[in-house]
Formats: structure tokens, sequence, C-alpha cells
């Protein structure tokens, strides 16, 4: 620590904006202990408080962006070459993306205090493809927040300011575990309401008391009664017994999640998107679906009903995959113009229930959530009309029995007559409601 001061107190505001650009580039450097110490000086009159935090705040956010953009940059095209072998292909990587950009604005906040974990963030969160604007806002505002609490604890604690780093990186990850906890329960509560988050745990109750009672046997056992324990080892079966209730609670979230809230029907556009429509695989009749397709989606939405979109996505290795090997037409590539939903039907993403990306023609996520809905009717639109909107009604019937299913042939076309001619056909033969 003393060696430590001594370096710092020549070019604390350089070393301080230096080595956290460099600790986001995931070298392990001591980027919390120095900022605890930057406090102290701070404290002792050896710098500006406010000084500490904008050099720290400058390092943390350059050092986060650089190797988000490095990520995204050079990342990228190496799991899109080499990912498949070590199971990072397209499908799970637009998952992750997915997840990110629905739940990651939390998730890249609580990451700078979670050593190792805030060291890659950047990166995989670049390689992922997660939304840049997002990620550099909640980025900024989460190493903003990062740099002025431990700042803050040396300059506050002064001299006792070590100890307290101590106990708080001894406690600190049991009372966050805590808190994860009961943000998994209060967000169940949040989905269900009060009255049916008390029905749902008494269902479970008898699940819970075992587990719970497990939980407090083992930390009797080893905790309270053996003394002759190890210190460090109480201290990490008391981590495990936290860790395991918040596996718990996110398990008990998770199966909420998994019924979902819903309409009576639900209107599914398919790939109407401007590569299919004017772009590198578009066709004539496609662009006069633009208005049919919006004052369906309009109706839906009116009358309170769902509308989901699914989008054809593919990515800058396409022409190495099976499909690009057959169709060598590079088309829908994520992030690209093309990718983007066409004309008046854009209009209406932002209030659609899903957006699904898909890598695919059909989607077996689409299909597995209607199955987990409690939808009646569904009712496709979109392009093309013999592919990507057929197979994804033959998976819904795959994994739906009851639902209903209807498509109507002015909202959905093909590349010619005589393929509409005999999408008709297949729509008939697999019992499909047929609007004309």
């Amino acid at each position: 620590m003393e060696m430590l001061f001594k370096l710092l107190a020549e070019h604390v505001y350089l070393i301080l904006f230096v080595s956290l650009i460099l600790e986001f580039a995931a070298l392990p450097l001591p980027g919390e202990t120095m900022m605890v110490v930057a406090g102290i000086m701070a404290y002792n009159n050896h710098g500006s408080y406010i000084g500490m935090i904008v050099a720290s705040a400058l390092g943390t956010v350059l050092g986060m962006q650089f190797s988000y953009e490095v990520g995204r940059r050079l990342g990228t095209k190496a799991v899109d070459k080499y990912g498949s072998y070590i199971g990072l292909t397209p499908y799970r990587m637009t998952k992750a993306a997915e997840f990110f950009n629905k739940f990651g604005n939390i998730v890249i906040v609580i990451a700078y205090f979670l050593p190792g974990v805030r060291h890659i963030l950047g990166y995989f969160s670049g390689i992922s493809r997660i939304d840049a604007k997002r990620f550099h806002i909640y980025s900024t505002i989460g190493g903003i927040f990062w740099v002025v609490v431990f700042i803050t604890l040396g300059y506050v604690l002064g001299p006792s300011a070590p100890h307290a780093f101590k106990l708080l990186h001894k406690y600190g990850t049991m009372l966050f575990i805590l808190a994860i906890a009961a943000l998994f329960i209060y967000l169940i509560y949040k989905k269900l309401g009060a009255k049916d988050f008390v029905v749902y745990f008494k269902k479970r109750m008898k699940y819970l008391l075992v587990l719970l009672l497990i939980d407090a046997a083992v930390l009797v056992k080893f905790v309270v009664l053996d003394e002759r324990t190890n210190p460090k080892f109480k201290s990490d079966i008391i981590f495990y017994c936290l860790g395991f209730l918040a596996f718990v609670a996110f398990l008990l979230y998770l199966r909420v999640l998994l019924k979902h809230d819903t309409t009576e029907k639900l209107l599914v556009v398919v790939d109407y998107q401007k590569d299919f429509v004017d772009g590198a695989l578009g066709f004539e009749t496609a662009e006069q679906l633009d208005q049919v397709i919006a004052n369906k989606i309009e109706e839906y939405l009116k009358s309170g009903q769902d509308v989901i979109f699914t989008k054809d996505t593919h990515y800058t290795n396409y022409l190495t995959t099976r499909e690009g090997k057959h169709l060598p037409i590079e088309h829908c590539i994520i992030d690209s113009e093309g990718h983007n939903l066409y004309g008046k039907v854009a209009g209406y993403e932002k209030q659609a229930k899903k957006v699904i990306n898909k890598t695919s023609f059909g989607s077996i996520d689409l299909a597995k959530f209607i199955s987990r809905s409690d939808y009646k009717e569904v009712e496709f639109c979109g392009l093309v009309s013999n592919i990507c909107v057929l197979s994804n009604i033959i998976m819904t019937q795959t994994y739906n029995e009851k639902v209903e299913i209807t498509v109507d042939l002015n909202a959905t076309k093909g590349l010619s007559e005589e393929v509409n001619s005999s999408f008709k056909t297949y729509l008939q033969n697999l019992t499909v409601n047929v609007k004309e």
C-alpha cells in the first residue's frame, strides 16, 4: 500500500487515467485499490477529490469503449469464422445480444463491481453485437458510478479505508448475492401481482422449505457448530449457500417468464425486410404488400391484439453457411440496411410484442413462444410465402396442436403467381384457414 501511495503521489491523475484504460484492456491492474488509495490521498490533501473522480472516470469510460470497439470490429470476424468450433454459433450470439438488449442495462452497470467480469464485458458486448448506443450510455453510467463509489470510500474513511476495503471484499459479494435473490423475488411479485404471487409460492412451499432447510443445515453444521472450521472455509460456505438461494430465486423467476401474458389473437409478420422488398432479393409484388400489412397490423393493435415480427438474420460469414452455398447472395446481414423492416410496416416495430431474429427459414423461438402462450388464433403474413412463411406455419403447427392458424393470401406473396397458387394448395393440405 505504501509503495502505491508513493507512485500515485507524483503523477496521480495521469496514473489513474492510464491504468484504468489498461485495466479494461484486460490487464490485471488493481483498479479498485488504486481508486481507494486516490481517495485517501484526496482526504490528506494530496490531490483533488473531484480531479481524482474525473481522471478515473475518463480512463474507465475510454477503456470500456475501446474494448467494446475491439470486440465489435475484430472479435466479430473471429467469432464468425471460428466461433462454431467452440459453440459460439450465430444463433447463440444472436440470443446473447437479444438478452443483453433486453436486460443488459442493469447487467452492464453491475458488472463493474465484479472482478474479472468487468474486464471482459466490453469485448463480449462488442462481439455479441449489443446495441452500440445503449452500451455506451449504460457503460458510462456504470463506470462513473463505480469510480465515485471507490474514490469516495477512500475519501470518506481516510486512513481506515484499507480495512473497510477488505471488509467490503469479504462481505460485499455476499450482500450483492442477497440483493440479486431479493431482486428476482421482487420481479416475480411485479410480474404476478400480490394475489397470484402468494398462490405461486404456496404451490411450491414444500419444495422451497426442503431447499431452505438443507441450506440452513449446511450453515449450522460448518459455520455455527464446528469451531475447528477454517474462517476462510466458513466464508466460502456462506457464499455458496447464499449463491444457491439466489440461483433458486432465479429459477423461480425464469419459470414465471416462461408463461407469457398474451391476447386471444396473434399476427406474425414474417421477414418483411428491405432486402426482400427492394434489396438483394427483392421482387416487384413484395412492395405492394406494405400498405396491406400495415393496415392489418393497425387493425390488430387497435383491437388490443399482439403482433410479432420475425427478421431473417445473417452474418458476415453468410456465404460459408449451408444456405449461403445454395443461395450465394448476401442478404439481411445484421446491422445492415437490408436487415431493417420495410416501409410503413417498419413504423410498427416498437409496438410489437416481440421482434425475433432468426437464422434459418423457420423460427424455433417463435414456435416455442406461441406454445407457451394462450393464443387461440395465429395469423401469418409477410415474405416469402412458400419459404419462410410456410416454414414458420409448419413449425408453429408442430409445437401447437390446438391453435388455429390463418393466412391472408392478400398479405403474403411469392416470386410468381404459380408459386402463390401452389402455396394456397400447401396451406389447404395443412388444414390452415385461408383468406382470399
